[in-house]
């Protein structure tokens, strides 16, 4: 069986090196430190609902509102 490797990226955050993903953090603890920049953190706030969802590995499409 011929396996690919796996990609991998460096933490923004932590510096350390862990499989890639679309948050370029290695967990929701370090995508959640402040940014250096107001825009940097405001782009973090707009992201924060996928990365939440990215991190707890909630799928596509599920709800989460209480009330829905």
């Amino acid at each position: 069986m011929d396996m690919a490797p796996s990609a991998t990226m460096t933490c923004d955050a932590c510096g350390r090196t862990a499989p890639w993903n679309p948050r370029g953090a290695c967990s929701l603890a370090c995508f959640d430190q402040p940014r250096p920049t107001a825009e940097e953190q405001h782009d973090m706030i707009d992201a924060a609902p996928e990365a939440l969802a990215y991190f707890l590995a909630i799928p596509p499409g599920t709800s989460t509102d209480e009330d829905g």
